[in-house]
């Protein structure tokens, strides 16, 4: 379950603006990418997962740390690598089968070209062709989710790439895609 995390550092959530009156308030968006802060850092078993904001299939902000409590599935996946299809093709059903236990989320980093960032047009392709309905599949990219600069983001070798969290701090990972052993490593973990 070997794997290597980048220093990641962050956690601001939505921020609530008080306008004029009680009934102004406006909601701010979180900031897109890793949010960095000195309390969390991915760079072994058990460190604190760092927050992150990406939008999802439904072009709405989701956060990991609105996930507290559960078990957390990150899977680092691109359209055009064949072992990431054929972990898209199981999302759903690890889903349904870890309901209200697990959140399976995968986040795209890639389109159907290498080195290009998906656009909402790839989430839409990739929710419908794999018959997603309730797992959030976010609109990632190197430049918001990767080690880039040895500062922050995670530090993926190969795709797909999972990574498990449990109560929010890194549990383990690894690269490739076998659901038998998904369901493995979640059974281990429940």
């Amino acid at each position: 379950m070997g794997f290597i995390l980048a220093l990641l550092l962050g956690c601001p959530a939505e921020l609530k603006v008080a306008g004029d009156t009680a009934t102004d308030v406006v909601v701010v968006p979180p900031e897109l990418g890793i949010h960095v802060t000195e309390t969390c850092g991915q760079t072994a078993i058990g460190d604190t997962a760092c927050n992150f904001a990406l939008l999802d299939q439904n072009e709405e902000f989701w956060q990991l740390y609105h996930e507290e409590g559960k078990i957390v599935v990150l899977d680092f996946s691109t359209s055009w690598c064949g072992p990431c299809q054929a972990a898209g093709n199981s999302t759903q059903s690890l889903q349904n089968d870890y309901e209200g236990k697990v959140a399976i989320v995968t986040i795209l980093i890639e389109g159907p070209q290498s080195g290009i960032a998906p656009t909402t047009e790839d989430i839409d392709d990739w929710v419908s062709g794999h018959g997603i309905t309730s797992a959030p599949i976010l609109q990632g990219s190197r430049e918001l989710m990767l080690d880039t600069t040895g500062v922050s983001g995670y530090s993926i070798s190969a795709f797909p790439t999972y990574i498990y969290l449990s109560k929010g701090r890194i549990y383990g990972g690894h690269s490739g895609f076998s659901e038998e052993y998904v369901r493995q490593v979640l059974d281990g973990m429940l």
